[in-house]
């Protein structure tokens, strides 16, 4: 009971508070609302984006080379047959190309060529 009779009394004592005014005779011309005006989002294109793939690397033939130690008087053919042998088992349809040879030490120096 209580509760009503603090709730109307808050009611009119806000009732009392509010003011009404009102001009008599004056014809207020109704003003439209302002105009909007909106122009269309703009479209931004980006150029298209053109990957073409990083240049292949090639690298130049690996240099194999063979070196062989011969004594005697038929030594560097010998050499030179061993040479073929080391080559076409490694590299296949490869033979042996004379590099450098060192008769007074022995030793020559063969390069594996494959054949094609």
């Amino acid at each position: 009971m209580k509760v009503i009779a603090i709730t109307l009394a808050a009611a009119a004592v806000l009732a009392a508070c509010s003011v009404k005014e009102t001009t008599e005779g004056s014809t207020a011309a109704v003003v439209p609302p302002p105009a909007v005006v909106t122009s269309p989002p703009a479209v931004v294109t980006s150029p298209p984006v053109v990957v073409s793939p990083p240049p292949a690397v090639v690298s130049p033939p690996v240099t194999q080379t063979v070196t062989v130690n011969y004594t005697g008087p038929n030594g560097f053919d010998l050499a030179q047959q061993k040479a073929d042998a080391y080559c076409g088992d490694r590299f296949a349809n490869s033979s042996a190309r004379l590099m450098n040879d060192d008769r007074a030490a022995g030793r020559a120096m063969f390069e594996c060529v494959v054949s094609g």
